[in-house]
């Protein structure tokens, strides 16, 4: 793995962009029915590497992070994750690589009937029906988080902190080699948003490529890594 550094959009494509773990994206234009949001955008994350997106507001950090994640399809251009032609892929396929890759949304989208493990285990069921002791798999990624002495607990009695720290464990529990992270810390004080960084780079420690999307300047001080920088698309003068 590369020591991180500073880089920008607008890298050459290397011999191992679209090997298992590794993010290509190439001369991408994407939009959501009007200005396009990127255009003839390209980014290469090698596998193992840790990458903020950071930006402010409406400079594309979830929009890229949808592009990666299979949710919005760019009108040109390919997308690869985890080796797989994202946006390529149709039907079952798309739904299959969103189970493959691990994805932690700003708002936690937990289920208020369920409990923490159940949380964890439901998704990861339906996701991976032919994986054996899914119950051992959900245990393992909310220890890893710290929960371990909440399982039976519903997200109602959590605080925010825990909740997102749910959110974590549910993408994670599936090892995936890709995790997507749009603003988890945005709604978090500074002590809990500490928490869930190192939780990211001890995934990312573990061989997980991670790519996190934040406007927090203070957090890219206080654990440096390779950072892609995103500008607001200059507004045409009325």
């Amino acid at each position: 793995m590369k020591a991180p550094g500073w880089a920008l959009t607008g890298v050459t494509a290397g011999s191992e962009a679209t090997a298992p773990g590794s993010i290509h994206i190439a001369e991408v234009t994407a939009a959501y029915g009007g200005p396009a949001v990127f255009k003839r955008l390209d980014l290469d994350v090698d596998p193992g590497q840790f990458v903020y997106v950071v930006g402010p507001s409406g400079s594309g950090k979830s929009t890229l992070l949808k592009l990666m994640h299979g949710t919005l399809k760019p009108q040109s251009g390919s997308v690869f994750v985890d080796g797989i032609a994202v946006n390529s892929l149709r039907g079952g396929q798309l739904l299959k690589l969103r189970r493959q890759v691990g994805h932690v949304f700003q708002t936690y989208e937990l289920m208020p009937y369920l409990s923490t493990l159940e949380n964890v285990l439901l998704p990861l069921q339906l996701g991976h029906p032919q994986l054996r002791d899914a119950d051992a798999y959900a245990v393992d990624a909310l220890e890893l988080v710290g929960l371990g002495d909440k399982l039976k607990q519903r997200p109602g009695t959590l605080s925010m902190g825990e909740q997102q720290r749910v959110a974590v464990a549910r993408a994670i529990a599936a090892q995936p080699r890709v995790l997507l992270a749009d603003e988890p810390t945005g709604n978090l004080d500074s002590g809990n948003s500490a928490e869930i960084v190192e939780l990211f780079r001890q995934l990312n420690g573990m061989g997980s490529t991670v790519v996190m999307a934040t406007h927090d300047e203070v957090m890219l001080s206080r654990y440096p890594a390779r950072a892609v920088r995103l500008r607001p698309r200059a507004r045409r003068p009325r």
